[in-house]
């Protein structure tokens, strides 16, 4: 059974998400519709693109992947179709691409050349809908168009480190206001050195010394790190919105201090 998934800024309700998986069924056999990720902030490229690349690599050769964020073609942001690990994924080029895949990872990259002629008329995820299901009925992806040389590139934090600490961000937040960070295990490893450390999450008052394996691992309204099923730091409050206690937002700074 052919698959398709959908990540968009639309709330999970807008009868336009209903129209597009009717067209979905209409126009393709057997096919199965995941709903990846909606209600995205409107035209957050970086917060799809995390969606998108911590998702992808769990879903089967073929799926074809449809992101209608910041998606509408104009005279400068035209749509591509880019074949990763054997999946395809339809979107605009708007920086997405380079924040999700490495450059590696990219098999190849299409430029759609209907996108030119019908711009202001057809919305981004039904022009994305009906070629998915021309893609899952047989057609090449180099029919769509022409090759491109590359995509839009963005700027994606990473985190900084010296011998003594690590400066990460807020890179996402979860449906449970947890703050899931850019600061790898790996990373976290390689520079403390089993020394002691300091978590400083944002405002300087809150000082954690301590990750635990699990939420359930403090009592419920206390602060909690852990590193989550991604490999990343994750600040939380068991029972409770850390976000809003400490006033996250993406991009937030998280530093972490060593010492012998």
């Amino acid at each position: 059974m052919a698959v398709v998934t959908l990540i968009s800024d639309r709330k999970g309700d807008d009868f336009f998400l209903g129209r597009l998986k009717g067209q979905l069924l209409s126009a393709c056999n057997n096919l199965n519709i995941v709903d990846l990720a909606h209600n995205i902030t409107q035209h957050s490229v970086s917060k799809a693109s995390f969606i998108l690349k911590n998702s992808f690599k769990n879903f089967p050769e073929k799926t074809v992947h449809l992101i209608g964020v910041d998606g509408e073609c104009s005279n400068t942001k035209k749509h591509l179709i880019a074949k990763v690990s054997n999946q395809y994924f339809i979107a605009a080029d708007n920086g997405l691409f380079s924040l999700a895949f490495l450059p590696e990872e990219i098999q190849e990259i299409i430029k759609i050349e209907s996108c030119e002629h019908d711009i202001p008329k057809i919305p981004a995820l039904f022009r994305f809908g009906k070629i998915a299901c021309e893609i899952i009925n047989g057609k090449k992806i180099e029919d769509f168009g022409k090759r491109a040389s590359g995509v839009k590139r963005l700027m994606g934090f990473n985190p900084t480190f010296g011998k003594d600490y690590i400066l990460g961000h807020v890179v996402y937040i979860d449906s449970y206001d947890n703050a899931v960070t850019d600061i790898s295990h790996e990373l976290f490893m390689q520079i403390s050195k089993g020394r002691k450390f300091v978590i400083i999450p944002a405002i300087p008052k809150y000082r954690i010394t301590k990750i635990h394996n699990s939420y359930h691992d403090v009592k419920a309204g206390e602060l909690v790190v852990i590193f989550n099923s991604l490999g990343l730091l994750e600040i939380a409050m068991y029972k409770g919105n850390v976000s809003q206690l400490l006033s996250y937002d993406l991009d937030t700074q998280i530093r972490i201090e060593f010492n012998d």
